[in-house]
């Protein structure tokens, strides 16, 4: 599972302080932190994989309501569209503090489960083998 951040250099910045803090580097299996530049990349990983965990600034999400619709002069030229993201399952959370981004992150890693994307299937096996690794998963846990 990789974590992607989309935001402020400011918040960038926060974001790898608390994650280095939390060591949230050493736990993710075979998955990086990245940081996204642009908007266009964050529309296709979010469009490609929402899967993963996006921390996206406060400030680059685009509300609807009064502004977006009459002032878009306002908003920022680099920001994302809640609807968009609520489109894909990714807009449901908003922390409040950095503790409890740590939780949710340990969170979703430890529920991330492996499950093959329908490209990666090639047989009748390959659909039985991803079962049996989602149940010792669950056995596990």
């Amino acid at each position: 599972m990789n974590i992607y951040i989309y935001g402020s250099p400011t918040f960038t910045n926060n974001i790898h302080k608390v994650l280095d803090h939390g060591n949230i580097r050493f736990k993710i299996d075979n998955g990086d932190i990245v940081d996204v530049r642009t908007i266009q990349y964050l529309t296709d990983l979010v469009i490609n994989d929402p899967y993963q965990i996006f921390l996206i600034d406060e400030d680059k999400i685009i509300k609807d309501g009064f502004i977006s619709k009459y002032l878009k002069f306002l908003l920022p030229k680099n920001g994302i569209k809640k609807s968009f993201l609520d489109q894909h399952g990714i807009g449901d959370i908003s922390q409040r503090t950095y503790d409890d981004l740590l939780i949710y992150i340990e969170k979703r890693l430890e529920t991330a489960v492996k499950k093959p994307k329908a490209t990666e299937i090639n047989s009748v096996e390959d659909i039985f083998e991803a079962f049996d690794d989602e149940k010792d998963s669950n056995k596990k846990g």
